[in-house]
């Protein structure tokens, strides 16, 4: 099945998701029969993810209980926002595999860029301002090449065209946050010469642009599940 270029507003998606919230058991054999294609690129990407193959036998399974999940909350998916069903119930895909593989994980969290940025200044004379503001993005720099999250962050930041301030405002100001830094917004902002306030709506409207992307475009659905953009 070739559907993987169909969008949302599919007038033959809108009615089967329109005969899954109302209840039609039938439907749930006419997504898996018109949509199989596409939901299986769906549940395959997750597997890749998990750093597992995934045979045929398994796939046609997983698929059908995909189209089932995706019946269970039918009802709250609107065409309107512009995701796929598989790719807006991206964490009933993700469950469905994970049931069968088994639980995994390989986030790209702010430890990890933290990590590296400190064993990377432990060895390096101290900076002013203006250089420290690129440490955390040359770290997801060096991660891209041997990590998948990283990679993917990295083109979807591309892809949306965010800035290279914006870039480093994100990654700091994330790092922060989830550091335990109550006031993150009044760290970071000395660093880039901004306002408080400033820091933090560039920070959400990159976060926001990242996550209406990985909404709309199931390639980078998995991104919503990073800590960093949480």
């Amino acid at each position: 099945m070739d559907g993987d270029d169909r969008r949302s507003d599919d007038g033959d998606l809108v009615a089967i998701m329109a005969r899954l919230a109302d209840g039609d058991e039938a439907a749930v054999v006419t997504l898996y029969e018109r949509y199989g294609g596409p939901i299986a690129a769906a549940v395959q990407r997750v597997a890749r993810q998990r750093r597992h193959a995934v045979d045929r036998d398994d796939l046609d399974g997983m698929v059908f209980e995909v189209c089932f999940e995706i019946a269970s909350v039918a009802g709250a998916w609107s065409p309107d926002g512009g995701a796929l069903p598989w790719v807006w119930a991206r964490h009933r895909v993700a469950n469905v595999v994970d049931r069968v593989l088994g639980q995994w994980a390989d986030p790209l969290d702010d430890q990890q860029l933290a990590q590296i940025a400190r064993r990377d200044s432990a060895t390096t004379a101290p900076t002013s301002p203006a250089s420290v503001d690129t440490a955390l993005g040359d770290v997801l720099a060096r991660l891209v090449p041997s990590l998948e999250s990283a990679r993917l962050l990295a083109e979807a930041l591309d892809h949306e065209r965010i800035s290279g301030r914006d870039r480093e405002l994100l990654l700091e100001y994330a790092f922060e946050k989830h550091s335990g830094n109550t006031s993150p917004a009044a760290t970071v902002a000395p660093v880039f010469g901004m306002k408080e306030a400033s820091v933090r709506q560039a920070a959400r409207r990159a976060r926001q642009r990242v996550l209406r992307l990985a909404a709309r475009d199931e390639r980078f659905a998995p991104l919503a599940d990073l800590p960093l953009l949480a």
